[in-house]
């Protein structure tokens, strides 16, 4: 198979359809290792359509090129085109010289992302996997993003930074900043015989959690702690930020799971347990996503196409409001000298609606 070959992939995640087009064959390969059950044969009418193309300029001059015609469409502040069907972002602000555009063929949206590799030496010695971590980047703007705005625009659903498990039919929400312990909490939790749903992002509609599919990824430190833990899990190349990345187990939870408690994760010097408000819960975590670098690139994505295709579904009031409302809430101060035992013991403890005390419940 040749490297720069045009390949033709279907993705299907929560009912939602999507045909990827993409002429990197190692990023494509990649893409569907992550992706594992959600790939499909292409779709003769999807509900979405990307096309995704790598390039490898020779020099820094070439990077000047535009991807993209921006012929009769107007200037919207520095970066933007915008025409009555199509909007064209010359230069993300997170990730350099990536490009964006978004357009309509008939009634279907496609997303074409433009991808220009060329890394400074620093980059390449900084991190030896460079290119697998962009492979990881532009997956979100090949399949997670788009499928995440549609299902925005068309149920309301709404994007939350956090890791899930499952206990039987109940789930359980493990909300935080990045390195707060979610991941790691998640994998102990897997241990003792619960199912991983979702390991970094997770989709609500207010009633159920969705899982969001990306690798697990682990630090030194938590392979330290979890030992044996990780033995079940398949090891992915292309570690990002000194992480070691591992396929997510597949998941069945098409029709989502309901979460029978919620935990803002966060590492003290002391253990602790403090049930909150609904209103508290949901301002910290609302707060949370707003920090989250994942969730951050994801608004500004969503508000550039709110730009070009406004209508979309309003809800009275935010699924996460509602998700906070209908589940008790506990922020979970993390002892790391205590490793990851007493964590899960207290986690299942408020599963079975006693949580344990005194030494872990502070008022």
């Amino acid at each position: 198979m040749k490297e720069n070959e045009t390949r033709t992939i279907g993705v299907e995640m929560h009912g939602v359809t999507l045909t990827l087009r993409c002429d990197n064959a190692q990023q494509m390969r990649y893409s569907e290792v992550l992706l594992g059950p959600l790939v499909r044969e292409p779709f003769e009418h999807p509900d979405l359509e990307v096309q995704s193309n790598w390039s490898t300029p020779e020099s820094a001059r070439e990077l000047d090129a535009p991807a993209f015609d921006v012929t009769g469409l107007d200037a919207f502040g520095k970066r933007l085109y915008i025409g009555q069907d199509q909007l064209v972002w010359t230069d993300t602000h997170e990730h350099k010289h990536l490009q964006l555009r978004f357009r309509l063929r008939g009634t279907v949206p496609c997303f074409d992302v433009a991808y220009q590799y060329f890394p400074s030496a620093g980059k390449l010695s900084r991190y030896p996997d460079y290119v697998q971590k962009k492979y990881f980047d532009l997956l979100r703007y090949m399949v997670i993003f788009p499928i995440a705005w549609h299902l925005r625009r068309t149920r309301g659903w709404e994007m939350v930074h956090a890791s899930a498990v499952v206990d039987g039919t109940r789930g359980v929400l493990l909300a935080g900043p990045g390195g707060a312990g979610k991941t790691t909490t998640s994998v102990a939790l897997m241990a003792r015989g619960m199912r991983l749903l979702t390991e970094n992002l997770a989709m609500t509609d207010g009633e159920r959690i969705y899982s969001v599919t990306e690798p697990i990824r682990l630090t030194d430190e938590s392979l330290e702690l979890l030992g044996d833990a990780v033995d079940g899990l398949e090891f992915q190349p292309g570690g990002l930020e000194r992480k070691s990345m591992f396929v997510p187990p597949a998941s069945a939870d098409s029709q989502g799971v309901r979460p029978a408690v919620l935990f803002l994760m966060r590492f003290s010097q002391r253990a602790f347990l403090r049930r909150l408000s609904s209103r508290a819960a949901y301002r910290a975590i609302h707060a949370t996503n707003v920090l989250t670098l994942e969730l951050n690139d994801f608004s500004w994505y969503a508000a550039t196409l709110d730009l070009l295709w406004p209508e979309r579904v309003e809800d009275q009031q935010p699924p996460l409001r509602s998700l906070t409302e209908r589940v008790p809430c506990y922020t979970l101060g993390i002892d790391r000298s205590q490793g990851t035992a007493p964590v899960v013991e207290q986690i299942i403890a408020c599963l079975r609606g006693h949580p344990l005390t005194p030494q872990w419940t502070t008022s």
